[in-house]
């Protein structure tokens, strides 16, 4: 009796739509942007194409979805997963561990991507938009934290959060780990916001010192009823 073939299990839309975002990533990232068209897409995710135009009308918009889909990523790995209540060196660690192993995986794509003139304003609005929610929090957590005022925390926040972006290329190179590489800025980080908070923070300045009263000269205190 001949055995029958299972056909292959059917994808939801949610899945197959995923799919075909996966295969435009490692098609970008193996052959760069310019061979990523929906025809090669489409053969990489092994689907026709009348079915990638139904997903995906244009390129744009699968560029669009490419760009979304990685923030929503990075998203994922940032602060609002860390568990609450931890103390605020723990969670420089932690952010910053994250965010590199995320750079470090998937950089890349969005360095390609950026590249695309058609959609390289929309990255650099999400990019914008995604280091402000950042640097706002550590502002406001090194004004709580450190006690120092607002345009200190800010410079602090700012370089904390936009260093490690730029020099992922060149710790790769280097051959760095991520893990290696969050270890050692957080602990220059947090040196450094102790260093500074000694400086500038409310609590390590000194407090002022009580004036003396005036010596009452023998004079004026027999003059005195």
């Amino acid at each position: 009796m001949p055995i029958k073939k299972r056909r292959a299990q059917r994808m939801s839309p949610e899945q197959r739509r995923e799919q075909i975002l996966d295969s435009a990533v490692t098609l970008i990232v193996s052959r760069g942007l310019s061979s990523c068209t929906l025809e090669a897409v489409a053969l990489q995710a092994k689907i026709s194409k009348p079915l990638i135009y139904r997903y995906f009308p244009r390129l744009d918009d699968l560029f669009k979805a490419l760009v979304g889909r990685e923030y929503r990523y990075l998203r994922g790995r940032g602060l609002n997963i860390l568990p609450r209540n931890v103390p605020f060196e723990e969670i420089i660690h932690r952010s910053t561990l994250r965010g590199l192993e995320y750079l470090y995986e998937r950089g890349p794509i969005m360095r390609l991507l950026a590249s695309d003139r058609s959609i390289a304003g929309l990255v650099k609005r999400q990019d914008r938009d995604e280091r402000g929610v950042i640097a706002d929090y550590f502002t406001k957590r090194c004004m709580e934290v450190y006690g120092f005022p607002q345009d200190v925390a800010r410079v602090c926040a700012v370089m904390t959060a936009n260093a490690p972006i730029l020099s992922i290329r060149a710790l790769k190179t280097n051959g760095i780990s991520a893990q290696r590489a969050a270890e050692i800025w957080s602990a220059f980080t947090i040196g450094g916001n102790n260093a500074l908070q000694s400086k500038f923070g409310k609590r390590g300045r000194k407090p002022r010192a009580k004036a003396r009263p005036r010596a009452v000269s023998k004079s004026k205190a027999a003059a005195r009823p």
